[in-house]
C-alpha cells in the first residue's frame, strides 16, 4: 500500500540511503506526497501528460539550452504540470513499483529516468542546465534527439554529507592542486594539508619525454595531432620501452580517436610489428565486454611472463577503475595531456557556471582537470611501498610550471629538473640504470624504520614526538 512505501521511504530517509541519488534537501524529504498524484490511477495519467510533453520538447532542429526554472514555467504554461507533483515523480514511481510488487524492475528503467529527471528539475533551480540537442555531437546530421540534464555544481551532491556528518574527511592520493576542492564543492576546510611518501628506496622514476632521438618536439596538442614524425617518435619511445621493461606496460591516449588515428599509423610504420616482437598487445575499446576481455588477457599474459603492453584512454574504464599493481604495471605511458573534448555545449555551460558563481578561471578549471586525469593514470602502476614503477610523461608541455605544478606531491618530489626534458634515448637508459635498482633483493627489514614501523618503534618517544611535530605542520 502506499502508507506502507511511504514508512519505508521514512526508514530510508534516516538511514544511510538519504544520500543516494537524487539527492534532495531535507524540507522537500519531509513534505507529503502531493494528493494529485497520491492514487496509482492518477499517478499514471500524470505521468503519461509529462512524457508527451517531453516528446514534443525533443522535436528540435537546433540545440537549445534553457534553465530549469524556464523549463519549469513553459511545462506549466503548456500542459498544466506544476512543480510540486514533479518533485515527487521519483519517489511515487519506486512506491508504485513495490505496491505492484514487480519482479522486473529493470524494464521500467527508462521510466526511472525520466522521474528522476523531473524530481531534480523541480527541487534545483540553481546549478543546472537542461541542453537539448538534435543529434550527438558523434552523428551530426542524423536526427536522433538527446535531453542533457547536467549538474554544474558539484557542491550540490556533497552537501548532505557536510550536513549529516560533523566531521567530513576527503582524502586521496591525486587531489591536486589542494585549492582548487574547497572552491569548487563550497565548503571551508578546518585542516588541508599534502603529504609526502615515505619510502625505504626510490620505488617511483618520473620522467618528462619532451623529444624523439631526432629532437621533434612530441605533443598530443590538436595541431600536432596528424604530425607523422609525433606519431613516429611515440612508436619509437613505446618500442624502445617494452624492450627494456619486465611484465605489464600500460600506455593512455587523450582519447579513443587519438589512439585509433595513432595505432592505425603504427602498423604502416611496422611499430606494431616492434612492440609484438617483446610483449603481446592489447587494446581497450569502447565495448565494456571487450575491455574486460581484454583485461583478462592482459593479466594472464602478465602473470604466465610473456608480458604485455595496454593501449587505453585517460577518463576511460581503465584510468579510472583498475589497478595494476606489481608485475601488472611496470611501467605508464600518458601519450600528451589529457584535456577534455572543449567544444561540448555541457562543459561549456560548467565552465561558465564555475567563472560566475566561484570565480574559477576557464583555464585553470581545464588544466586542473586534465592534470588531475594524468595524475590518475599515472597512479595505477603504484598500489604499495612494495611496488615499483616507471611514469613517462611523453609531451614537453608537461614540463611547464603550471602543469607540472599540478602534479601530487609524492610524484613532483621525484620529478627531477634533470628528468623534465628528456629525449627517448635519455629516458630508456636511465629507465634500464634503475630497473636493474628495483630488482634487488628487498625485504621487510629494509623497509622496518623508514616504511614501515613495529608497534615498539611506534611507541618510541622519539616517534610520538615526530608524529605530533607533523601534526602541527599539517
Amino acid at each position: 500500500s502506499l502508507v506502507e512505501g511511504l514508512r519505508q521511504a521514512q526508514e530510508r530517509r534516516e538511514t544511510e540511503q538519504i544520500l543516494a541519488n537524487p539527492v534532495l534537501p531535507e524540507h522537500v524529504l519531509n513534505e507529503a506526497v502531493p494528493g494529485s498524484i497520491r492514487k496509482g490511477a492518477h499517478f499514471v495519467k500524470f505521468l503519461h501528460r509529462l512524457i508527451e510533453y517531453m516528446k514534443v520538447r525533443l522535436r528540435v532542429q537546433h540545440v537549445v539550452q534553457e534553465s530549469p526554472a524556464g523549463f519549469l514555467t513553459d511545462i506549466y504554461n503548456k500542459v498544466c504540470i506544476d512543480r510540486k507533483p514533479l518533485r515527487f515523480c521519483s519517489e511515487r514511481l519506486a512506491s508504485l513499483l513495490r505496491t505492484l510488487e514487480l519482479s522486473h524492475t529493470a524494464d521500467f528503467s527508462p521510466l526511472t529516468a525520466i522521474t528522476h529527471f523531473a524530481t531534480l528539475v523541480a527541487t534545483y533551480t540553481k546549478g543546472f542546465t537542461i541542453i537539448i540537442e538534435p543529434s550527438e555531437d558523434k552523428v551530426p546530421g542524423s536526427f536522433n534527439p538527446i535531453l542533457h540534464l547536467s549538474c554544474l555544481d558539484s557542491s550540490i551532491a556533497i552537501k548532505p554529507v557536510f550536513e549529516r556528518f560533523q566531521s567530513v574527511v576527503i582524502t586521496s592520493g591525486t587531489i591536486s592542486p589542494l585549492d582548487m576542492y574547497p572552491k569548487m564543492l563550497d565548503f571551508h576546510p578546518v585542516v588541508m594539508a599534502s603529504f609526502t611518501m615515505t619510502l625505504a628506496r626510490q620505488c617511483i622514476l618520473p620522467m618528462i619525454v619532451a623529444k624523439g632521438n631526432d629532437q621533434v618536439s612530441l605533443t598530443s596538442k590538436f595541431e600536432a595531432r596528424d604530425d607523422t614524425a609525433v606519431i613516429r617518435n611515440y612508436g619509437a619511445l613505446l618500442a624502445e620501452v617494452v624492450s627494456i621493461v619486465p611484465d605489464g606496460v600500460v600506455c593512455f591516449f587523450t582519447s579513443y580517436l587519438y589512439m585509433e588515428s595513432v595505432v592505425a599509423a603504427w602498423y604502416e610504420q611496422e611499430v606494431i610489428d616492434q612492440i609484438q616482437r617483446h610483449k603481446l598487445l592489447f587494446i581497450e575499446t569502447q565495448d565494456a565486454a571487450e575491455t574486460s576481455l581484454a583485461l583478462l588477457n592482459y593479466i594472464k599474459a602478465c602473470e604466465n611472463g610473456r608480458g604485455a603492453v595496454l593501449l587505453s584512454v585517460a577518463r576511460g574504464k581503465v584510468s579510472e577503475g583498475v589497478d595494476f599493481d606489481h608485475h601488472l604495471g611496470r611501467a605508464v605511458l600518458m601519450f600528451g595531456i589529457p584535456y577534455v573534448y572543449t567544444q561540448s555545449r555541457i562543459l561549456k555551460a560548467r565552465l561558465e557556471y564555475l567563472r560566475d558563481q566561484f570565480q574559477i578561471r576557464e583555464n585553470d578549471f581545464l588544466t586542473f582537470d586534465a592534470m588531475r586525469h594524468a595524475a590518475q593514470c599515472l597512479g595505477r602502476v603504484l598500489r604499495g611501498k612494495t611496488d615499483y614503477g616507471i611514469m613517462v610523461l611523453a609531451d614537453k608541455r608537461f614540463g611547464r610550471n603550471d602543469k607540472r605544478g599540478k602534479l601530487p606531491k609524492w610524484i613532483q618530489e621525484h620529478l627531477k629538473d634533470s628528468m623534465c626534458n628528456l629525449s627517448t634515448e635519455e629516458a630508456v637508459q636511465i629507465s634500464r640504470k634503475w630497473l636493474r635498482l628495483m630488482a634487488q633483493p628487498f625485504t621487510r627489514e629494509d623497509q622496518l624504520g623508514v616504511s614501515l614501523l613495529s608497534i615498539e618503534q611506534l611507541e618510541t618517544e622519539d616517534m610520538q614526538k615526530k608524529i605530533q611535530a607533523k601534526v602541527q605542520q599539517g
